[in-house]
């Protein structure tokens, strides 16, 4: 009731099309934290592999049939991102998004190359949300 009561009440005025409202998840995210001599914390592990059924369960209400291997091979897991370290703190104070970083930012030697790693990232993620929500891919007839 509430968002079909926001579109009706819609101000007057404002040109702009609202959704209908018929929203479906697309899927997950995992965030990888910082691994230690190239192996997960194994709490971390655990519960990245707990991720496909948890999501399962309470987001799309249904019963995980099968084992897996967890996120890496869940057809809903959109994306396993890094957590880049210090460009975090480098875009707020840059006031522009990690993978906007520029050497005039601080983004210079490995961080230019993490830079471009995370455009890389987020770029793959921006076409699984398109393609997950059924939107035609810019430039696609």
């Amino acid at each position: 009731k509430g968002w079909r009561e926001r579109r009706r009440k819609k101000p007057g005025g404002l040109d702009i099309e609202l959704p209908s409202g018929d929203m479906r998840p697309a899927g997950y995210v995992i965030m990888r934290h910082p691994m230690h001599l190239s192996r997960p914390v194994q709490a971390y592990d655990r519960w990245a592999r707990k991720a496909p059924s948890t999501y399962m369960e309470y987001v799309l209400e249904q019963r995980q049939t099968g084992g897996g291997n967890g996120a890496t091979d869940d057809e809903h897991c959109l994306a396993y991102l890094m957590d880049y370290r210090s460009l975090m703190p480098m875009a707020q104070e840059a006031r522009k998004p990690m993978f906007m970083l520029k050497p005039a930012d601080g983004a210079i030697g490995a961080h230019q190359a993490a830079v471009t790693g995370c455009y890389n990232d987020f770029k793959a993620l921006a076409k699984k949300i398109i393609a997950a929500c059924g939107i035609p891919a810019p430039g696609a007839s």
